[in-house]
């Protein structure tokens, strides 16, 4: 089902329900009647359909009403911005992550305070929030209003989600966690609980700006629409 707005709003809705149940008491209720495999293993592929869907959607909706238009500026805004995003996307998959799934596991390990996410505790996260920000601002049609606004609005509220989550699960342990860390970037080190090293970043910041240049060349063979400022 794709083609109308309604499609599209009904794709991200569903994305959306399916990203908040492992916040939700429904969570602990699944796995005890299908086991934590089974779980993950459902999750994961009603989250990989959910977002085929939501994208497939996408890109088959009509435009719809435009709500704002802005100049040039925007795009130069967007390539600043998303050279952030895009080291902090590489995050997780360089690093030991406590907010990540199973991280709880790990939050009493140092390298889950260091690195990138000395930045913030949620690298995934806010890259996804940058990236549908920015998206956002350049692009005011209804359809990027739901799409963008859908995922970065569930990306900001993971971050308070997680937090909430791990509060739970961890206890005093990551009261100590969140005192070394931020959840909004670059906070915990202006506010001198955390540091940023050289070492643990140069290599992350340099496949994360190799990153960005392989989508920043890619975006108008893939999406079809040219990145560059006019």
């Amino acid at each position: 089902m794709t083609g109308t707005i309604e499609a599209l709003a009904f794709a991200t809705a569903l994305f959306l329900v399916i990203h908040i149940l492992p916040s939700s008491f429904l969570r602990q209720e699944i796995i005890q009647k299908i086991g934590l495999n089974g779980y993950l293993g459902g999750y994961s592929l009603l989250s990989a359909l959910s977002l085929i869907w939501m994208i497939w959607a996408y890109f088959e909706a009509p435009y719809g009403p435009v709500y704002w238009e802005v100049g040039n500026w925007a795009r130069y805004v967007a390539i600043a911005v998303m050279l952030l995003a895009s080291i902090l996307f590489v995050g997780p998959y360089t690093g030991a992550s406590a907010t990540a799934i199973g991280g709880q596991k790990k939050i009493n390990d140092q390298k889950t305070r260091g690195g990138l996410n000395a930045i913030t505790r949620h690298p995934l996260m806010w890259s996804l929030t940058l990236w549908a920000g920015v998206h956002l601002l350049n692009n005011g049609d209804l359809k990027s209003l739901i799409f963008f606004g859908g995922m970065g609005g569930l990306a900001l509220a993971g971050t308070f989600l997680i937090d909430a989550k791990r509060a739970r699960e961890v206890g005093a342990d990551w009261k100590d966690f969140i005192a070394h860390t931020s959840n909004v970037p670059f906070l915990a080190v202006i506010r001198g609980r955390a540091s940023l090293s050289v070492k643990a970043l140069w290599w992350k910041v340099l496949l994360g700006v190799f990153v960005f240049f392989a989508f920043f060349h890619l975006h108008t063979m893939v999406i079809g629409v040219s990145p560059f400022p006019m």
